[in-house]
């Protein structure tokens, strides 16, 4: 009997630990579709955060340079303003093209100009929509000229973006459903070994919910650590990543909790209720349909 009970012991610790590396793998691959677009998103902001508008100001302005400075930084959309003087501007486009051409001309040619860094999540939520129709709106005040930034670059980036919307949303669908079936696969593997077990403890007189209850509880355990294991997963790729997508650098609590949240709950929502509809399976079965 010793032994015997020792057996089954060791087989149900072996399905047990099974069971949980399943569950696991499958959160992994969740916890892989949610970082995914985490980071496109981040790329995204990133990029459109990073591009610099040039504001070309008018010859004569009321505004000397640091109250112009100071009344574009208070706008909403716009992170910082730096003020450059034609003296400057031309200055800096001699030392680029490596050619002292001020002093043949006499004048500085260029215009003095505002360089503008725009707020990122402003940037990522209004996308260049919303920079072109602010860029008509600074474009109608006395002191610009006009305002140049890259706007067919900007509009291939986001076009680019909008085409792959769908069909990842589309591959990550499919996945998500590949992830809820092989977790319910797994799970019923688990239930299937005790089928017997089930009938017996229905035809001593045990309500279906009493029944249920321990088979849930157990596999939302299995759901809890497979979750923990593929979330250790996810960071350790993570990490190995961080060295070739900056984004990565600036995750901070609030990434981590969305991927850690996803991979938890996904895994106890889906081997809760994996469980009871493979407990439900066996209840009320023919001895001769168990076999």
């Amino acid at each position: 009997m010793g032994a015997d009970r020792n057996s089954r012991s060791r087989a149900h610790g072996f399905s047990a630990l099974s069971t949980s590396l399943g569950v696991a793998l499958t959160l992994g691959l969740l916890g892989g579709i949610v970082a995914t677009i985490l980071i496109v998103n981040d790329l995204r902001s990133d990029w459109l955060s990073s591009l610099s508008v040039e504001v070309v100001l008018a010859a004569e302005t009321e505004m000397g340079p640091n109250e112009m400075e100071r009344e574009w930084s208070s706008f909403p959309e716009v992170a910082q303003a730096n003020y450059m003087s034609a003296d400057s501007a031309s200055a800096e486009l001699e030392k680029e093209l490596g050619e002292p051409f001020m002093d043949f001309l006499g004048a500085a040619p260029l215009p003095a100009v505002l360089e503008l860094k725009l707020e990122p999540d402003w940037m990522a939520a209004s996308g260049v929509q919303g920079l072109s129709e602010l860029a008509e709106g600074w474009e109608g005040r006395p002191e610009v000229v006009r305002v140049d930034y890259p706007k067919r670059a900007l509009q291939r980036l986001e076009s680019g973006f909008s085409d792959w919307t769908w069909p990842l949303a589309l591959v990550a669908l499919v996945l998500i459903v590949v992830v809820v079936a092989q977790i319910l696969n797994v799970v019923r593997l688990s239930v299937f070994g005790r089928r017997h077990l089930i009938r017996s403890m229905e035809l001593v007189g045990a309500p279906p919910t009493r029944i249920r209850r321990p088979f849930i509880a157990e596999a939302m355990g299995y759901g809890a650590v497979g979750g923990l294991l593929a979330y250790g997963v996810v960071v350790a790729v993570l990490g190995a990543l961080q060295p070739f997508l900056s984004v990565l650098r600036d995750w901070g609590l609030t990434e981590l909790s969305i991927i850690f949240g996803s991979q938890i709950m996904m895994g106890l929502l889906i081997t809760g209720a994996s469980a009871r509809w493979a407990v439900g399976r066996y209840l009320g079965v023919r001895l001769d349909k168990l076999m």
